[in-house]
């Protein structure tokens, strides 16, 4: 039965190569799209369930360096400094529930640090920090101490391991969840730690003589608000800190949305896309199988006349269909996953956003799902030639000269 149903193929190479090339390029747009979609709403999810600071307070050259989507979501270096007295000035103003301040020191790479690709390095006021602990492993109410360093779920490195950073090596005592935010590419030290060797590292000696003794300052300032604040009580909680010019706000709710809507369009094209192909594909199919019999009608009833069986001639058909949706399955997803690939990294590269890669888990339910969609698909497809083998005459059909 086998090499009969390769044969069978073998005579319709045009048809069975359309169909399979149809049916892969209609998995591959639908298992990237699902891949890239659902990670963006697991980081989203993430970055809700473990909420953090809702405003983040910057100085305001930030905003010509990096944009503000940058500077939530990804490992963007960012050498931007203001006086801690900063930080005490938005502590102390009314609506302001709780601080804690960031100090950025610089972009690592394989040639100054033991880490692969660029990173940053963030100092971390432990003591007053809440936004970290949710992705942590370890206690750190207690603080991570001078010898110590975290790595953010993207970072090379394993806990236990050692990491040289700023000419000082470090034990890395923890590996953080991935959050799908800026701390998935950053290296974390005590803020006193951090400050201390960065002022020490000959090779930013310049920012120091700029903007004054690393000791004195910081980089960003984590806001949470009280909760009983309203939309035009916290626009003017935005305009007392950003009052004296040297600060600007960040407000989180508003960059998740704007990187949302910026993505939207996209994923909107290639659902349109998807949609399109799914059809073409299902059409393509429904018109095969459900012309297959009459087409072949000489050719099936030649196998009947030799001792056939309508059981193993539904088996021939069957057969043809499942190489074909199985062929375009293999190479669907097997495309689908390098297409993804790309589609991610144009994405990143021209917008910053959360994302979270989908668990192994939950990329076999989609690889199931969808390979479930394209079987049922195929035997929707095959339902009503079934149906015409039974009616097949055989005596008749052989006074036909369509035999391939």
């Amino acid at each position: 039965m086998r090499e009969i149903i390769l044969h069978s193929l073998g005579m319709r190479k045009v048809q069975t190569a359309s169909l399979i090339l149809s049916i892969a390029l209609s998995v591959m747009t639908l298992f990237a799209l699902a891949l890239t979609y659902g990670g963006v709403q697991q980081g989203v999810a993430m970055n809700e369930q473990r909420s953090g600071a809702e405003l983040m307070a910057v100085p305001r050259g930030a905003a010509d360096e990096i944009s503000d989507t940058s500077l939530l979501f990804t490992g963007t270096p960012a050498s931007i400094y203001v006086p801690s007295s900063e930080s005490a000035r938005i502590a102390s103003l009314p609506g302001v529930a709780r601080t804690t301040d960031r100090f950025y020191s610089q972009s690592l790479g394989g040639g100054c640090c033991s880490v692969g690709g660029d990173m940053r390095i963030v100092g971390v006021d432990f003591g007053t920090d809440w936004t970290i602990q949710p992705f942590a492993h370890v206690d750190l109410s207690g603080g991570l101490g001078s010898g110590n360093v975290i790595l953010g779920s993207t970072v090379g490195g394993d806990v236990g391991g050692t990491i040289t950073l700023l000419g000082r090596t470090y034990t890395i005592v923890d590996k953080l969840e991935a959050s799908g935010s800026d701390l998935d590419s950053s290296i974390l030290l005590d803020i006193g730690e951090a400050r201390a060797a960065s002022e020490a590292s000959t090779g930013l000696s310049y920012l120091w003589s700029k903007y004054g003794a690393a000791s004195d300052l910081v980089s960003s300032v984590l806001i949470d608000i009280d909760d009983s604040l309203d939309k035009t009580a916290l626009d003017q909680l935005e305009n007392r800190i950003e009052g004296g010019g040297t600060l600007t706000v960040i407000e989180r709710a508003s960059a998740v949305a704007q990187a949302q809507s910026s993505l939207s369009t996209v994923f909107s094209i290639l659902l349109a896309v998807c949609v399109i192909m799914f059809a073409s594909t299902l059409l393509q199919l429904f018109a095969r199988f459900y012309s297959c019999v009459w087409e072949r009608k000489s050719e099936l009833a030649l196998y009947r006349a030799v001792g056939a069986t309508g059981r193993q001639l539904r088996q021939l058909i069957g057969g043809e269909l499942a190489i074909i949706t199985g062929l375009g399955l293999v190479a669907g997803f097997a495309a689908g996953a390098a297409f993804y690939t790309v589609l991610l990294q144009q994405l990143q590269e021209s917008q910053a956003f959360m994302f979270i890669g989908l668990s192994p888990a939950m990329v076999a339910l989609i690889v199931i799902l969808l390979a479930a969609i394209f079987g049922l698909l195929g035997i929707a497809a095959i339902a009503m030639p079934f149906s015409q083998l039974s009616k097949l005459d055989p005596s008749l059909a052989m006074q036909q000269s369509d035999i391939d």
